[in-house]
């Protein structure tokens, strides 16, 4: 507000805005020590109640907030419904609704759009599948689903971008179709409510199914660069640097091929760390890469116990997808070889020059 003690907050998940008391969230910030405002106050979600005067149903999924210049009310921007609500953020009221002119009639496509962005299908309503998907790319981080064992078999986040025709999908490439990896699944897992009926699922996944690839700034309207032309032979080669031939399984475009880099399978790069499968050691030891590699990747090879196989991911866009392998394991895409490729299962990259792989790298970068 222009006099500074009020501050408005929208939720896009939950179609509501929040008036913030600013005295009241400075002192309640003031009575803990510098450690706790880190750790402790952003997660300990009950000591909201001291500062928040209220909450107030707008439209759906409000994106954008201004106040007059006088004060007395505020605007919002309910990017999914083409109105604008003016609120009076003192008496956590509604106003007026301001229409846009918006279609009357909802389409399929922008149900499912709705669904994606709304946080009514998930427990508490705390989140929505924008959450995660942030203009359905990613959040760069690692989940722990639980259904194996809390710290067991992180899953690194994917983006949504291009994900029409990539299937199978999760990291275990074991759902089939969009309709499974976000039906009755996901209600389990995640939303922890009722999964979505068939008509909201149809949408969703309509909605999913548009989700296009950004443009890519690592690839020039005139092609490609030299450097990124010389990695595009490092990828498609049949041959190590000294003439040596290749399996297929050592090839890097026999796995990743076609218009989106996939060939639909499951591979096993030889990727397998510690917290991916049960072994019988102790995790301070795998954390000694000389003896067992980074993350424990050399221990399930060298003692021949189970390694696991993933999904081959496709490459579009991988420029903005960090971080890489099924586990996020790798932070950049060098990492993917320099220290997680030791014994050669992820293609045969041994006798790669830093040279060529900056050339892989660069070539990576503009699929």
């Amino acid at each position: 507000s222009p006099d500074g003690r009020l501050a408005c907050v929208t939720s896009g998940g939950a179609d509501e805005g929040a008036g913030i008391d600013v005295p009241a969230l400075l002192a309640t910030i003031r009575e803990y020590p510098e450690t706790d405002r880190v750790e402790l106050l952003p997660n300990h979600l009950g000591v909201s109640d001291r500062f928040t005067k209220g909450r107030i149903p707008v439209g759906r999924n409000p994106r954008g907030l201004l106040f007059a210049s006088d004060g007395r009310l505020a605007y919002v921007a309910n990017a999914l419904d083409d109105t604008v609500s003016v609120i009076d953020p003192y008496a956590m009221t509604t106003v007026a609704t301001i229409s846009l002119g918006g279609p009357r009639e909802v389409s399929q496509l922008r149900f499912g759009e709705r669904l994606f962005h709304s946080a009514e299908i998930t427990y508490g309503r705390q989140f929505s599948c924008r959450s995660c998907h942030p203009d359905g790319h990613l959040n760069g981080l690692t989940f722990d689903i639980e259904a194996d064992g809390i710290g067991m078999s992180p899953v690194d986040n994917r983006t949504l971008r291009g994900i029409f025709d990539t299937a199978p999908f999760k990291w275990e490439g074991t759902n089939p179709s969009l309709h499974r990896q976000c039906g009755p699944r996901f209600a389990v897992f995640f939303t922890r409510l009722a999964p979505y009926d068939k008509n909201q699922l149809d949408a969703l996944v309509r909605y999913m199914c548009t989700i296009e690839a950004s443009s890519n700034p690592y690839r020039m309207p005139e092609g490609l660069s030299p450097s990124q032309r010389r990695g595009k032979v490092v990828f498609e080669r049949t041959t190590m640097n000294d003439g040596t031939p290749l399996g297929l399984d050592q090839q890097c475009a026999s796995c990743h091929r076609g218009a989106h880099r996939t060939n639909r399978r499951k591979a096993n790069v030889g990727s397998t760390m510690w917290f991916d499968a049960a072994a019988e050691v102790t995790p301070d030891e795998l954390f000694k890469a000389d003896e067992y590699g980074e993350l424990g990747t050399y221990l399930f090879i060298d003692a021949g116990l189970p390694t696991r196989g993933f999904d081959v991911a496709h490459l579009r866009g991988m420029y903005d997808s960090a971080p890489y392998l099924h586990n996020g394991g790798a932070n950049t895409l060098e990492e993917i070889w320099t220290r997680f490729n030791m014994t050669n299962r992820h293609g045969e990259t041994s006798d790669l020059t830093r040279e060529q792989l900056n050339d892989l790298v660069a070539y990576l970068k503009s699929l």
